[in-house]
């Protein structure tokens, strides 16, 4: 390994540049990048497979509950809800008058004028108001969320944890994807980054429109999953940006056909989906591996299946 590319690379990650450490990383990697996919192997499954659809998944199905969300910071809410949201907000402690909405509206300061409503009507000012509009907030955050799409990736293909979380208990199989950067989804392809912290979205990040947001949201894991050594591609949910120029049946799927390098059968894979696997990859000119679990240590090994 060039040691001075990857020094270059840890400091960027130090310093927090999201998106100019990927740019180092992918200058300096080989030009085809190994990247793996566990799959249960059920009918669904094996039906994508059969037509070269990878699925693009929401982040509202993953088992982690902090997956592509993050946290923001109180100067975030001005900037997140408008004075509508206020005005609702107020309309549900206060009957609002004329001289009310002009305030609100006419404020620069919204979280002052909110205030002096309060104490116009001679109301104390409720310690619950902020909290149900950071529910409101907390709602923008889900809808930013929604905006976006995931295939989950990882690094390794003999993971004996990733098998049995994600490959139905070493009964599925693993794709090899061999990604160079002409692909088409290379640009998309991120490396999860694992932290302590989550990442704290400020009004200066809105206002600035900073674009490696999503890198930091969608690519940013607590580091006890970091033993999935994962990479995602992630695209835009076309469903919600571009409804009307999306057909219907393919807005949710990645075609990467060419992308296949070779299958990795389970240590535990049924005769059937072997079958079905092994004829694929035999049309389509495919490697096939067969993982076998090790007589004396706590390991996988994978074996070429001759004949493929």
């Amino acid at each position: 390994m060039n040691k001075e590319w990857f020094s270059d690379y840890k400091e960027q990650i130090l310093l927090n540049n999201v998106k100019e450490a990927k740019k180092v990383l992918l200058d300096n990697i080989d030009n085809n990048q190994m990247i793996y996919r566990y799959s249960r192997g059920l009918n669904r499954d094996l039906h994508n497979l059969k037509n070269h659809k990878l699925w693009l998944s929401s982040a509202f199905n993953f088992n982690d509950p902090y997956d592509c969300g993050f946290c923001f910071q109180e100067d975030i809410l001005s900037e997140l809800l408008g004075k509508e949201d206020y005005i609702k907000a107020l309309e549900k402690y206060i009957p609002l008058k004329r001289e009310d909405y002009d305030l609100i509206l006419s404020s620069t300061d919204i979280e002052s004028a909110v205030q002096i409503v309060f104490q116009n009507h001679g109301k104390k000012f409720p310690d619950s108001f902020f909290k149900s509009l950071r529910n409101d907030a907390s709602e923008c955050m889900d809808e930013l969320k929604d905006a976006v799409r995931v295939v989950c990736l990882s690094e390794t293909y003999d993971s004996m944890l990733m098998w049995s979380h994600y490959a139905r208990n070493h009964t599925g199989y693993c794709i090899e994807y061999e990604f160079n950067k002409d692909d088409m989804y290379y640009s998309s392809l991120h490396q999860v980054r694992y932290t302590k912290d989550r990442f704290n979205i400020s009004k200066k990040d809105i206002l600035e429109g900073r674009k490696d947001i999503i890198d930091k949201t969608v690519c940013s894991k607590a580091d006890v999953w970091s033993y999935e050594k994962e990479w995602r591609i992630v695209t835009e949910n076309y469903i919600k940006t571009r409804p009307s120029k999306v057909d219907p049946k393919t807005r949710c799927v990645l075609y990467l056909k060419d992308n296949i390098k070779a299958f990795y059968l389970g240590a535990k894979i049924n005769e059937k989906e072997k079958s079905e696997i092994i004829e694929f990859a035999k049309k389509n000119n495919r490697i096939v591996y067969q993982m076998i679990l090790s007589a004396n240590t706590y390991e996988l090994r994978a074996e070429r299946i001759d004949n493929v």
